[in-house]
């Protein structure tokens, strides 16, 4: 018993050191990324970011299997049972402030999307790209809503899970974000924008941790 609280507080901080970042490193790397995202705005980098889209959609779709099997982590159902399951593993209040940081943060992305209301690539290029997400999404493209999910929870849940966990997590979460791309739902500047939304909800969520 003597050694038990320096195992777990070795363990604490390996975590901490797993998930990458401070909460403040995630909050301004966050709205840097975001920020970066909303630059779609102006016509040119528009312009880019359609030619980059192609670019990436055209060999990434031959996998897109993969990106369907995975799709769930980055859905609403998804954030809601990985959070629940980690309120049940002993880390409630951890759960509930995943549940928290997320909710304010997408009310955010729900006020982006009515008001930017960027058509998704495979309405904009139905000649070209062909929606393979399993369920047709209504909203607009920008933000990911689905990157935002999941990369917040790449950046807490890597906080109660042993070191080794992070990378997979960061792992599944890059790949999750590109499937919005081979899926044809989103352009690359909108999963940067909800990328960098999931950083800033991780890290709200890191400053009550």
């Amino acid at each position: 018993m003597v050694d038990v609280l320096p195992r777990l507080a070795a363990s604490d901080g390996a975590s901490a050191k797993m998930s990458g970042f401070s909460p403040f490193g995630l909050l301004a790397g966050g709205v840097v990324l975001f920020l970066g995202g909303l630059t779609y705005r102006w016509s040119p980098v528009a312009d880019a970011d359609r030619r980059l889209f192609l670019l990436l959609h055209r060999p990434l779709r031959r996998f897109k299997w993969l990106f369907r099997v995975l799709w769930p982590l980055g859905t609403l159902v998804g954030i809601l049972s990985i959070a629940a399951g980690v309120a049940l593993f002993d880390y409630w209040r951890h759960g509930v402030l995943i549940l928290l940081a997320y909710g304010i943060v997408v009310l955010e992305e729900m006020w982006l999307k009515r008001r930017v209301n960027r058509p998704r690539p495979f309405v904009a290029m139905p000649d070209e790209v062909r929606m393979g997400q399993p369920r047709r999404p209504k909203d607009s493209s920008f933000p990911s809503g689905d990157a935002l999910r999941v990369w917040a929870l790449a950046f807490t849940v890597a906080r109660v899970l042993p070191p080794p966990w992070g990378g997979a997590l960061v792992a599944l979460a890059v790949l999750v974000s590109l499937g919005r791309i081979a899926l044809g739902v989103h352009y690359p500047l909108d999963v940067l924008a909800g990328t960098g939304l999931g950083l800033v909800a991780a890290g709200l969520a890191l400053m009550w941790w």
